[in-house]
């Protein structure tokens, strides 16, 4: 998995988790096969991710029947650089290529050079909008896109999302039917 589609991966599972403590008040740990239900992919997936996270200190585990995952910190602390930059293993957003290109060529003798600053460019500018923006903004601006306003009690928040969840397990279990 690139870090691209990581990046959006692990962006899920924070919000997933900024959401279960935030507007649920659920202190309660989130399993990879649960997050992998909401991500639609393979539980060794989030596992993976999961396991850079922690190391980037933005996730707890707990071992056990009811361990898991939680976030580590509030929400409004944690930028999606942050997250961004827990998922990137290769340090930058754009790569050259994987082989030597011809240096023979005239296009192949001097790409890399031509496009490095470009690149380096770009990459920073990324980083820079990423850290504008916290996890919490992206959990609320959810909330308001799925018609939740988020200028309300928090317990209100609480049991429309409990209603949501409710809904959601009746229709997977008639779906199995």
């Amino acid at each position: 998995m690139n870090v691209n589609s990581q990046f959006v991966v692990a962006t899920h599972i924070m919000t997933l988790l900024a959401g279960h403590k935030l507007y649920l008040q659920e202190f309660v740990c989130a399993n990879s096969e649960m997050i992998a239900e909401s991500v639609n992919t393979n539980p060794v997936v989030i596992r993976r991710i999961l396991s850079k996270l922690k190391d980037a200190n933005l996730v707890i585990s707990k071992s056990g029947p009811n361990g898991g995952s939680e976030i580590a910190r509030h929400p409004s602390k944690i930028k999606l650089s942050d997250i961004y930059e827990a998922v990137d293993d290769a340090g930058t957003l754009f790569h050259m290529h994987y082989g030597e290109p011809n240096h023979h060529c005239l296009v192949g003798g001097h790409i890399q050079d031509s496009l490095k600053e470009t690149m380096e460019n770009a990459e920073e500018s990324v980083k820079k909008v990423l850290s504008k923006k916290s996890l919490l903004q992206i959990a609320n601006d959810i909330l308001e896109r799925a018609g939740i306003a988020t200028d309300q009690p928090s317990e209100e928040i609480s049991k429309k999302l409990r209603q949501m969840k409710q809904e959601y397990e009746i229709a997977k279990l008639e779906l199995q039917t």
